[in-house]
């Protein structure tokens, strides 16, 4: 039995669309969305979810967890002091995060992000961490600052490095700032009267 020359395209072209409409299936599942606070300023629902999972996923095991402390939360604040365009970009690789087709080729297996298990959100991101691609290193490293700063701030985190919190400065007992009480000047075209 020969194969013809079309009989291998047809195969092989099939076979492409086969593995198109798995990988489409892949990158639109679902991922596990929870409930987040409502005074969001950046993030929504989803994302916010998936920063969370990174969250816990980047917390020490010794210490209080990430959804105890809030952390996908304080990031969200501090992406709201960030210029946009940047606060959209931490948005995107979220998302990108999130799609099973990446976490398939990155070592992640083929779940969204957030419902894989702990090992496998750390495969995904070890393997951005590792990544040849630059992007999704940088993506990882800006992830991954907000996510370990807003942990390490949290005043319940100050025990675990051993930092005794924030000096105090005789601030407390200082007096309130009050505000100057303004002179009103005469204006300049005003005529000068003889003393």
């Amino acid at each position: 039995m020969t194969t013809s020359r079309r009989r291998i395209l047809q195969v092989g072209i099939g076979g492409s669309v086969l593995l198109a409409a798995g990988a489409v299936g892949l990158a639109l599942q679902p991922g596990a969305t929870n409930t987040p606070p409502s005074d969001l300023r950046v993030l929504d629902a989803k994302t916010w979810s998936i920063l969370n999972a990174v969250a816990e996923t980047m917390a020490p095991a010794s210490g209080p967890s990430a959804t105890t402390l809030d952390i996908a939360s304080r990031v969200d604040r501090h992406l709201d002091r960030m210029h946009p365009a940047d606060a959209q970009e931490v948005v995107l690789a979220l998302g990108l995060l999130e799609n099973g087709l990446v976490g398939l080729f990155f070592g992640g297996g083929f779940r969204p992000f957030t419902q894989s298990s702990q090992a496998q959100r750390t495969a995904v991101l070890e393997g951005w961490r590792d990544s040849r691609v630059a992007t999704l290193r940088t993506a990882f490293k800006a992830i991954r600052g907000l996510v370990v700063t807003s942990y390490y701030s949290h005043e319940e985190t100050y025990s675990l490095c051993g930092y005794p919190g924030p000096p105090d400065f005789g601030q407390q007992h200082a007096p309130a700032i009050q505000p100057r009480q303004t002179v009103s000047m005469p204006s300049p075209d005003a005529e000068e009267v003889p003393g």
